[in-house]
């Protein structure tokens, strides 16, 4: 086989430049003898003397025999009277939740003496059959974070909750408008408190729920077609034919922790039966980089795409579907694997366009995918936020036109938004604006008041579903 490529080592190869050139037909670069080596005057030129030397020589010696010393006796003491499900060195493990406003999943918890060490997924849950992603695990690392809050914060400083609590009351019962920014809230009893509170402040107080990653494109276009605002349960486990377009499900998208165990599912090769995944995406993914086939694609050509293959299952999307040749290819073979899957098949869109997601109904429909891999009755009680009340209330704090008092509660408006240096800004002209944060970022540090969440001490019920 002959050569059909020239490689060069570096720069100076390519270049052939004079220092190259001298040394090119030498075993070594380094034309000096190790007699010249030694042999060179400045090497006695160094700085360090002799009695800075032995200074260093003697602290190694000391560091290498206290490392060998043996360690203090640390005594423990007993329980007075010890818990019946607590026994010292042995872990307890506990079920839990975890909900941030973005991931959920069922967890165990396990712990040694009350303090939490580890967490994994609960296998035993309906839904997320025991499928947690990194963020999950890694959250027990914040309960030991010492950069999380102790205590509130009053402009800036250090308060306490007597004081805070009076100064939060005063405003909300002097505010003429109140508006509370959460994350998307799914814990009933926590709606519930918040129904309280609108009627106590009947008229004048408004919640808002902001996903920092909307999901609103496939509410509004499910609002369209099936009358509801939801987000439907997706079954990838009975899906023979998986298409998706730049939605990453088995690392970002909606609930991926629950997704890549039912796509695990089908991947078996010794399994009854094997799913054939399509993607079209513009960046590799994990779910890309799993797929049996996948096209580069362009944002702007999904609506190509999905009017390509709506068309061949005999619909009309009213959208041109030029394709590029290899995209073209993939989607052919996507075609055919739709053909032979019949109605075990799924196709999921990652965009939040209104007009792309009502293509995959439509494709989805086509297929009949709803009430196989696709069901609606059963939706996700998540990712709620109004992304038109969210740009609303941006748009006056910016503008400085209130409300008189801003609650934020789990969202970093600051940091998530696109024009977030704005909204900074925009906290300083309301009245009272109250952060409930653990942290002080970039939303809490321009806040009038900063008020730490105690997390873990309390048990609330989220309802995914």
């Amino acid at each position: 086989m002959s050569m059909t490529k020239k490689y060069w080592k570096g720069i100076d190869e390519l270049k052939e430049t004079p220092a190259f050139l001298k040394t090119k037909d030498q075993e070594f670069s380094n034309p000096n003898s190790i007699e010249e080596f030694l042999a060179d005057e400045k090497l006695g030129e160094s700085s360090t003397e002799r009695r800075d030397f032995l200074k260093f020589l003697g602290f190694s010696v000391a560091a290498a025999t206290l490392a060998a010393c043996e360690a203090p006796v640390i005594k423990a003491v007993p329980y007075v009277f010890k818990p019946e499900n607590v026994t010292p060195g042995m872990p307890t493990w506990y079920a839990s939740t975890y909900y941030d406003g973005i991931s959920y999943a069922s967890i165990l918890v396990k712990t040694r003496e009350g303090r939490p060490i580890f967490i994994k997924g609960n296998k035993d849950h309906g839904f997320t059959k025991g499928g947690v992603n990194p963020q999950i695990i890694a959250s027990v690392l914040g309960l030991y974070d010492g950069e999380r809050l102790s205590g509130p914060k009053a402009n800036g400083n250090d308060s306490d909750w007597n004081t805070v609590d009076a100064k939060i009351k005063a405003s909300l019962a002097s505010a003429g408008s109140i508006a509370f920014l959460t994350n998307s809230i799914i814990s009933p009893s926590v709606l519930r408190a918040i129904e309280e509170y609108k009627v106590a402040y009947a008229g004048k107080f408004e919640h808002i729920q902001y996903d920092s990653i909307s999901y609103g494109a496939i509410r509004k276009a499910n609002l369209q077609n099936f009358g509801a605002s939801i987000i439907p349960s997706y079954d990838f486990s009975k899906a023979k034919v998986i298409i998706s377009l730049d939605a990453d499900f088995l690392s970002t998208w909606l609930l991926s922790n629950e997704y890549a165990i039912q796509y695990g599912q089908r991947r078996n090769p010794d399994g009854e039966w094997m799913s054939k995944h399509f993607q079209f995406e513009s960046v590799m993914t994990v779910s890309g980089s799993n797929a049996d086939q996948r096209a580069m694609t362009r944002p702007s050509e999904l609506a190509n795409v999905l009017s390509y293959l709506i068309s061949k299952k005999g619909g009309n999307a009213g959208v041109a579907n030029n394709l590029a040749t290899d995209v073209k290819a993939v989607a052919d073979a996507a075609v055919a694997a739709l053909t032979a899957a019949g109605n075990q098949a799924l196709v999921v869109c990652g965009s939040n366009n209104v007009g792309l997601q009502l293509l995959t109904n439509k494709l989805n429909q086509l297929i009949g995918a709803y009430g196989t891999t696709i069901d609606i009755a059963n939706s996700v009680n998540l990712y709620n936020g109004d992304d038109e009340k969210v740009k609303q209330l941006v748009t006056n704090v910016i503008a400085g036109k209130g409300p008189d008092v801003l609650l934020m509660s789990g969202v970093n408006p600051a940091y998530s938004l696109p024009n977030g240096q704005e909204f900074a800004a925009g906290l300083k002209k309301i009245k009272t604006s109250v952060a409930i944060s653990a942290y002080m970022d970039e939303t809490a540090s321009q806040a009038t008041f900063v008020c730490p969440p105690h997390q873990f001490d309390r048990f609330i019920k989220h309802l995914q579903r």
